[in-house]
């Protein structure tokens, strides 16, 4: 979930929705307006990961593979201080209490394992092609996958379970912002309440990364670049309801030692974090208040969407995907072939994909409770799904001469591109994603 302007406010008379909320400094009544937001957000994520085989000559099918599956809690502290009449800014302090992540055989009730008419119905060691490719370990063997959060240890058949990464947990990032209402309808009734925000989160601890050689070493939970957004929002208070619309845009920017540097040269056209931009719509019910006493309770419905520039991600995959630190130009036996050893050098892959655009949709619905000036409650609950998309989705490179072709050299090559997982026919896709959350926060105001 996304927090894209100060969501606790006092402004005199105030009466906007919570996305349009913003301290205020230096009112008549009020010259000093600061406060504090706790928000416990609780998420879990589950996907079908399939994988392109070829089949017919050259047309390609989509098989099952993989059921990933992803829980996540995060506790948010976010003060914020009026600096001026109608303008606060505020700091977020998201810290990760723990982020688990896991793959599973996609194995559906009621059906033997096995080859279906056209493709596998049951996943298991024996036809997983992320086993059989290599990218983890165990094909066909009794015991096969990486439990990282068990020392490392393989799992045993008949266990469903392939993957474990490590339990991550800590700060993820430090967000500072502004938020300036531009308009105010509690100070104008004839106006809505438009509100310009801009926002920075910084990379400022260890970066997350997997080693295939120690899995459990890096618990971290740091993205590797920064983050930069601009939103707005504006909300109109008509009677009992209050619709509102937002949208914002999100411009990352990795900094030095980043695992999204280029891998070599400037053939690689989407090295870069994926670039973001999304929007909400809804409408906040006001089903009795007291604004004598500060005190009202709303009911809020909305309808959320974002779109991922096409760029690199850490996917589904990017723990199984990423390769043992032994692995490079002076030890190929530690690389596994044709995934970790690239064009220009040698070293192990490291996780990071080139991800195809795509977008998620979904919704939310949450009950805001004020019980007077300084204490406010607000609990919201939220479903939202990805649209299938490519995971591994490198291109070959860049056609520098003009003839039509990328050539296999490292002139022209992109050296994250790999047969293994980005040539059409064994690409990995994201589909029939689930993911819900929970987000639960008191506000105090000072």
């Amino acid at each position: 979930m996304l927090t894209l302007v100060s969501a606790a406010a006092e402004t005199v008379g105030a009466r906007a929705a919570e996305v349009t909320r913003v301290r205020s400094g230096f009112d008549e009544a009020r010259r000093f307006d600061f406060g504090v937001t706790v928000t416990w957000l609780h998420s879990e994520k589950r996907a079908f990961i399939k994988r392109e085989a070829s089949a017919f000559g050259s047309q390609s099918r989509l098989s099952n593979d993989l059921v990933y599956r992803q829980t996540r809690d995060v506790m948010n502290t976010r003060i914020e201080m009026g600096v001026m009449r109608d303008v606060g800014l505020h700091v977020d302090l998201p810290f990760v209490v723990r982020d688990d992540r896991g793959l599973d055989f996609d194995q559906p009730n009621g059906r033997a394992c096995g080859d279906g008419p056209s493709a596998p119905v049951c996943i298991n060691q024996h036809n997983s092609t992320i086993l059989r490719d290599g990218i983890l370990p165990g094909a066909g063997q009794a015991s096969y996958g990486v439990d990282a959060g068990a020392g490392a240890v393989p799992f045993a058949a008949p266990s469903s379970a392939v993957f474990r990464g490590p339990r991550r947990s800590g700060l993820e990032s430090l967000g500072v912002g502004v938020a300036w209402a531009v308009m105010n309808q509690s100070r104008d009734e004839s106006k809505p309440t438009f509100v310009l925000g801009l926002d920075a989160r910084l990379d400022v601890g260890t970066t997350m990364r997997y080693d295939a050689a120690r899995p459990g070493a890096n618990t971290a939970v740091g993205l590797g670049y920064h983050q930069f957004i601009a939103s707005m929002a504006v909300s109109r208070r008509l009677g009992a309801l209050e619709p509102y619309f937002g949208a914002y845009y999100l411009q990352p920017a990795r900094g030095s030692g980043s695992p999204f540097q280029p891998l070599a040269g400037d053939n690689q056209p989407h090295s870069a974090p994926q670039q973001r931009a999304g929007a909400h719509f809804g409408v906040e019910f006001v089903p009795w208040e007291a604004p004598q006493n500060h005190q009202r309770v709303a009911l809020d419905l909305r309808m959320r969407g974002e779109h991922r520039f096409q760029g690199s991600s850490r996917s589904e995959l990017w723990e199984p995907l990423s390769g043992p630190s032994a692995c490079g130009a002076g030890n190929l036996e530690a690389c596994r072939p044709g995934i970790d050893v690239e064009l220009n050098g040698g070293g192990p892959h490291p996780g990071i994909t080139e991800t195809q655009a795509s977008s998620t949709v979904g919704g939310d619905l949450g009950l805001n409770i004020q019980v007077g000036r300084h204490v406010r409650f607000r609990g919201l609950f939220g479903l939202s799904a990805d649209l299938p998309h490519f995971i591994t989705f490198a291109t070959t490179g860049r056609d520098r001469d003009g003839d039509g072709h990328v050539d296999s050299t490292s002139a022209e090559a992109n050296p994250a591109y790999r047969e293994a997982v980005d040539l059409p026919g064994r690409r990995f896709k994201v589909d029939g994603s689930q993911i819900w959350n929970v987000a639960l926060n008191a506000a105090l105001t000072f």
